[in-house]
């Protein structure tokens, strides 16, 4: 892996502390990164829920209980970034939820094999559990338990040191992942880790989805915790943000997003984006808020990406002129913003821009 800075940024709302990771869900790459990219070989696939499968590879890799790495199980796919599901000196393993009309999760789930090679990049992210902590709260939708599946067998491996409560949203009973390695946590770790499943189809309440109303009443009598842990959709996660903040004023909270979103208004106004590779221009149109990978798209002109949450640093551009705004909670250091690079995948361009791809 080559090595990049990771910086999570810093956000106070209303005095909660927002400190944002990413990954964990699916990223997009239109070419393959320029650092040389891992091997892996598929040794076991296993069918975890209906929509939901894990895969084993012949490889081992240093990585942090909760970080992802870029997926690509075939040339003509575009890379994935999924997280890990089990601890750091364990056999790797990762597990996949299929995503409707996504191409890297549908072959992942319906037709990857054992003997398949994998194109690889990573580890990335920093959705990581500080050490020190005493206690943590983890919220969890769907596939987003699969890095605090990881988290938790960390701890596991070093006696609990953290006392974990786990909230974890499915639709259904079948459908909540790894359920059984979850029971087997719980008793292992001696009243250390509780576990509650929420499901959209409960007969009884707690039923979710896990809405706002729904996270107020489940968090009413919850102690205080060291840190929080979020990964899951982005209606959850939003509905989170705001009883996190009311419920637990300044108590750090890990975010783990499934993918980098921005609202653009439709009367927005819109800038020219240039693209200078090898001496050749490019240009396309973007809305001001708009992210300029996403426009790039719309625009056919291709740009490099990779996890597409601002993790990963493989969409990283050289600004020539103009101003793309990249959020703080970026993987650029601060010297690399002083030298004029930006994210496309999570930038927006403030007015005309020209840009060339990084070295």
């Amino acid at each position: 892996m080559i090595a990049i800075a990771v910086i999570a940024g810093v956000v106070v709302l209303g005095g909660l502390i927002l400190v944002f990771s990413k990954g964990g869900g699916s990223a997009t790459a239109d070419t393959a990164p320029t650092e040389p990219l891992l091997k892996w070989t598929v040794t076991k696939v296993t069918k975890e829920t209906p929509s939901t499968v894990s895969f084993e590879v012949d490889q081992g890799l240093s990585f942090k209980a909760g970080q992802f790495v870029l997926i690509r199980p075939k040339p003509e796919l575009p890379f994935r970034a999924y997280s890990f599901s089990r601890a750091p000196g364990e056999p790797l393993r990762l597990t996949v939820k299929h995503v409707p009309n996504g191409q890297v999760s549908t072959h992942v789930t319906q037709a990857l094999e054992a003997g398949d090679v994998l194109d690889v990049k990573g580890p990335y992210g920093q959705f990581v559990l500080p050490e020190g902590a005493k206690s943590a709260l983890l919220l969890a939708g769907g596939s987003g338990v699969t890095p605090m599946l990881s988290m938790l067998r960390a701890l596991d491996a070093k006696g609990w040191p953290t006392a974990v409560r786990l909230i974890d949203g499915n639709r259904t009973q079948a459908e909540i992942i790894l359920k059984a390695e979850l029971d087997e946590l719980v008793q292992k770790s001696q009243g250390k880790l509780t576990v509650q499943h929420v499901l959209d189809d409960a007969a009884a309440a707690p039923k979710g989805p896990l809405t706002a109303e729904v996270l107020e009443g489940l968090l009413g009598a919850v102690e205080t915790p060291d840190v929080v842990a979020l990964c899951g959709p982005t209606p959850m996660m939003d509905a989170a943000r705001p009883v996190l903040a009311k419920r637990f004023a300044g108590v750090k909270v890990l975010e783990e997003k499934f993918a980098a979103e921005a609202a653009v208004s439709a009367d927005a106004p819109t800038c020219t984006v240039t693209v200078v590779d090898k001496g050749k221009e490019k240009s396309f149109a973007a809305k001001q808020g708009e992210h300029v990978l996403a426009a790039a798209r719309k625009g056919k002109v291709s740009l490099q990406a990779g996890c597409e949450m601002g993790a990963c640093g493989t969409c990283r551009v050289k600004v020539l002129s103009g101003t793309i705004d990249t959020p703080a909670d970026s993987c650029l250091s601060d010297d690399e913003r002083a030298q004029g690079f930006a994210l496309v995948c999570v930038g927006k361009a403030k007015g005309d821009v020209k840009l060339e791809p990084a070295p």
